[in-house]
């Protein structure tokens, strides 16, 4: 895979200080491969859970997602940009088409790609290449050492040595990481920086549930942002072990979380939900009484996510099939168990 590197943008890192908190950019990149080896591509490009660019099939060239994607470059920049990104998807097509035919892989296959990259040249952990087929870990780079690790893959270690022997993307990798992409999140990091530090406050709703002998404690937490948070069940000054949905979009553009315990008596006992968030100052405690019952409207919306989520929770457990670690792959719901507090990212 032969990159053709234009160096246009390299200016941005002469001109650019970093004065804003430093990002994260996550390319994701998909590649269906048709049995008679037809690509149909899609991709985006994402800052703190805002999308930011996208690629599609049509036109291979960037569809800017935010009024601030476009950042401070110019339209010409951006051309080469886009050039940049056509010459890079034709050279990864033809050397995905080479290994297939040399592993055999018969039939259509989907391949995945994740770029990460970050605005500080101080964090060795925030660059990555990663490659997944059908789901499964393939080959990874390591950055620092500048060499391919193989993944879980069955035809892992071909591909391993496959890449390992082209030195001509190796070191267009790497610079593509630590210059261009580099690049770009130094931008984001200053032209996003109102949208990147946006921050909104949760809405916090707690509620019980009987059913026979046993007693569930909900406690739904909505509208806010960004993604991370910590959101535990207590009683009395025991935190309880609880059961959570994944971190699901509102369409917001906000985020929602749900947990849950159960108990087998509440009794006199204080009972109460603790979230944690970057919009707090202090950690934000709703307790379970009279002045915050929910609705019925929401009771009901509650108690059905927690039906679908303990279905799926069992649906996990039986399968217990392994997915990529790459961000965005797929988005999956599933319950898991935890002591202490729950926290999603």
């Amino acid at each position: 895979m032969k990159v053709l590197i234009p160096s246009f943008i390299v200016f941005v890192l002469l001109l650019q200080i970093i004065t804003a908190e430093d990002i994260r950019i996550n390319w994701l990149q998909n590649y269906y491969y048709s049995s008679d080896r037809v690509l149909t591509l899609w991709s985006s490009m994402e800052v703190k859970d805002i999308e930011i660019l996208a690629a599609y099939n049509d036109s291979r060239l960037i569809v800017f997602k935010q009024s601030w994607s476009k950042g401070n470059l110019s339209n010409t920049d951006w051309m080469f940009f886009n050039m940049y990104l056509g010459s890079f998807l034709y050279y990864f097509q033809i050397h995905i088409e080479k290994i297939s035919q040399k592993l055999e892989i018969k039939g259509a296959f989907i391949t995945q790609c994740m770029v990460t990259c970050s605005s500080s040249m101080n964090d060795p952990a925030g660059y990555a290449f990663k490659v997944a087929v059908e789901g499964e870990d393939a080959v990874h780079l390591n950055v620092t050492e500048g060499v391919w690790v193989a993944g879980d893959y069955p035809h892992s270690e071909a591909v391993q040595n496959s890449l390992q022997k082209d030195k001509v993307s190796l070191v267009s990798i790497e610079k593509m990481l630590k210059n261009q992409c580099h690049a770009l999140a130094i931008t984001y990091s200053i032209t996003g920086k109102e949208a990147l530090s946006r921050k909104i406050q949760p809405q916090v709703y707690i509620t019980k549930k009987s059913e026979k002998s046993k007693i569930e404690i909900i406690c739904m937490v909505t509208g806010f942002y960004p993604k991370p948070i910590n959101v535990s069940l207590w009683k009395e000054k025991k935190m309880e072990d609880v059961m959570s949905t994944v971190t699901l979009p509102n369409g917001d553009g906000t985020y929602q979380i749900t947990v849950l315990t159960i108990t087998n008596s509440l009794e006199q006992q204080s009972v109460y939900c603790r979230v944690e968030h970057s919009s707090l100052k202090e950690p934000l405690i709703v307790h379970l009484d009279k002045r915050h019952q929910i609705s019925i409207g929401l009771g009901i919306c509650i108690a059905v996510a927690s039906v679908v989520g303990l279905a799926c929770l069992l649906r996990y457990f039986r399968s217990r099939r392994r997915y990529t670690s790459m961000a965005g792959t797929m988005e999956r719901l599933s319950l898991r168990r935890r002591d202490g507090g729950v926290s999603n990212t």
